[in-house]
């Protein structure tokens, strides 16, 4: 591969306005009609999903240049991210104003998170083992099952179909290298995926040990963070009656942060996963799933062993999908669920332990799709039945009125969804849990608009959710049921005209406490009332060139909204070269302005950073 091949692209300067209104824009088809599965648990064109829903896929993981799932999720329409300190470190995703462990998130259909605090670590999932990510907005419990309020996250890993490499290097001694091959016959396929990546990081909190805020200590050193992942997927078709697939995630490694009990971790992350789908007849689709996921961290203070939370979730589900006529299916499913945790809460004292160590629950679903002439409808109903908190009933309804084809469309829905209190809230050491807590449970509506022209792709959502028992911590730091209100309205604009692209995502979020006492109506911490993110591109043919603008308000870092967090803006700008077929260059300046902020107080964020990357990876 000679640097011969390499070309040049001539500057020009793109009038943005002019561009988006070319007479010749036209979207392609792959992004009118991708399908995703997420949203029903079935095969559905995106077009006729019910509510709010986005994908990102491989080509857009690789054109964000982003080094993280939670860069890739920022600024994502309803999405706020609280991170503590960097590349590696704790990341909350608040999606419609939930807490993090009311947002349900899958690998390859399975759930992830720890059984402990019900938060997914989503930072220790490496971007580069990563094919694509379905969003879904709004309550799916009548799905799902437990933690669906906000909505769910599924990650799908990489399938590769040949060769493909990268190396990159940027700031703060970060590196990254990636390797992966695959096959895909008309019976036979499979693919790996190899990933390391590794940070000296910066120092990830500034603490006040005098005041016992923040990270209780002041610690000015760097951070590190490394990270060594793989992915393999292996599948066989028995022509159109079966199909098999072997799939599995798996991450180890170290990272760094500040801390008054502990200060390094070494983690561990695995989802091997066991899908079969069986066509008896073409209008009936049954599909069996089985995995287990472990989230582990071991923790030190100076290299001292201090404490471990070892959780697995080992997850069943069974499907059978029937369309009855090519308008109208119904779909019935049971889902198993065990949590099991495995602890040592003080390594000094190895008698504490939490007062229960595992949970099973059960769950049965029905749910219909129809299209009656230009509208859509969804039904579904599901009841849930668990060892610990006793049984709960879910539903929801979802309406969609296609007024001019898919130029304009109107939709409204109704959902209800709960959250089982998880074992930190209910049993840890300490006197800290609180076992008379209930589950959490909600009641959403929401209403609609959305279109497709030639040019334009574009949706606005309204929702209000009422929180019944919502967990969070009292004036005296223990868990404890109050109520909350969750409003907001998301707006969402995608373009592709000519050589040109554009992306607005706009949130607008009014997340209060609704419990009577000194916090009522006081807005719950950390969830920006204003957020969004503008994506600009320009293809050259041989170069692309690009930049985004993330937006986001202030937020409160306290319960009494005394403590503020002020708002910031970050300015991104990327480049990518094609020096020949199959070898392309691509640089990426991060917070180009060197702004500084923070998601949660007295936790850093980078400042400006560069990163270079050398892909390889044949065109198709």
């Amino acid at each position: 591969m000679s640097v011969m091949c390499i070309r040049v692209a001539r500057p020009i300067l793109v009038g943005a306005a002019l561009s988006l209104f070319a007479a010749n824009a036209v979207l392609a088809d792959d992004e009118l009609e991708s399908v995703v599965v997420t949203a029903a648990r079935v095969e559905q064109p995106i077009s006729q999903v019910i509510g709010s829903v986005t994908v990102i896929t491989r080509a857009e993981i690789e054109k964000r240049q982003v080094q993280s799932v939670q860069d890739l999720l920022r600024g994502e329409a309803g999405i706020d991210i609280a991170n503590n300190g960097g590349l590696g470190k704790v990341s909350n995703v608040f999606l419609r104003g939930g807490n993090s462990a009311q947002t349900l998130i899958l690998v390859d259909g399975v759930r992830l998170g720890a059984a402990t605090n019900g938060a997914t670590s989503i930072n220790f999932i490496p971007v580069d083992q990563i094919e694509r990510i379905e969003i879904v907005r709004g309550p799916r419990s009548s799905l799902y099952g437990s933690d669906a309020i906000g909505g769910v996250i599924q990650i799908f890993t990489r399938k590769n179909n040949g060769v493909n490499a990268s190396v990159g290097y940027g700031s703060y001694g970060t590196e990254n290298y990636n390797a992966g091959f695959g096959m895909h016959g008309d019976a036979l396929r499979f693919s790996v995926n190899g990933n390391y990546i590794q940070s000296d990081g910066f120092n990830a909190c500034s603490g006040n040990p005098a005041t016992f805020q923040g990270c209780f200590v002041n610690e000015p050193d760097d951070d590190g963070y490394r990270n060594t992942s793989g992915s393999a997927q292996l599948g066989y078709a028995f022509g159109k009656v079966a199909d098999i697939e072997l799939s599995t995630l798996y991450a180890e490694g170290f990272t760094q942060f500040d801390g008054f009990s502990a200060n390094e971790g070494r983690f561990r992350q695995s989802a091997p996963t066991l899908k079969l789908n069986v066509t008896p007849i073409d209008a009936l689709r049954i599909t069996l799933l089985g995995g287990i996921t472990e989230d582990r961290m071991d923790s030190f203070k100076n290299s001292v062993f201090s404490d471990r939370y070892n959780t697995k979730k080992r997850n069943g589900s069974l499907v059978g999908d029937w369309s009855i006529t090519s308008k109208h299916r119904i779909t019935v499913g049971a889902d198993y669920l065990k949590d099991s945790i495995d602890t040592i809460v003080d390594s000094t004292d190895p008698t504490v332990v939490f007062a229960a160590t595992t949970r099973s629950s059960h769950g049965e679903f029905v749910q219909y799709l129809g299209t009656i002439a230009s509208h859509e409808l969804s039904l579904s109903a599901r009841h849930d039945q668990s060892s610990q908190y006793g049984g709960h009933t879910t539903g929801s309804a979802g309406w969609k009125w296609f007024v001019l084809e898919r130029a304009l469309a109107f939709n409204a829905g109704y959902g209800k969804a709960f959250h089982a209190p998880t074992f930190n809230d209910l049993y840890f050491p300490f006197g800290s849990g609180n076992p008379d807590l209930k589950p959490e449970s909600s009641r959403s509506i929401e209403v609609g608009a959305s279109g497709v022209v030639s040019w334009l792709n574009w949706s606005l959502q309204a929702y209000d959710t009422k929180v019944k028992d919502l967990i969070q911590l009292d004036s005296n730091f223990l868990p404890a049921n109050t109520d909350a209100r969750l409003k907001g309205a998301e707006l969402t604009f995608n373009t592709h005209v000519g050589n040109t692209t554009a992306a607005v995502n706009y949130t607008l979020l009014d997340p209060r406490n609704r419990q009577a006492g000194a916090n009522f109506d006081k807005i719950l911490i950390r969830r920006a009332r204003q957020s969004g993110r503008l994506d600009l591109g320009y293809d050259f043919g041989s170069a692309q060139i690009g930049t985004t603008i993330n937006v986001a308000g202030k937020r409160y870092d306290n319960p009494t909204n005394t403590v503020v967090l002020p708002g910031y803006t970050t300015v991104d700008f990327r480049a990518n070269v094609e020096l020949c077929k199959a070898l392309v260059l691509q640089v990426k300046l991060e917070n180009f302005f060197d702004r500084q902020y923070e998601t949660v107080r007295y936790y850093n964020q980078a400042g400006r950073t560069i990163f270079v990357t050398l892909r390889y990876q044949p065109k198709k």
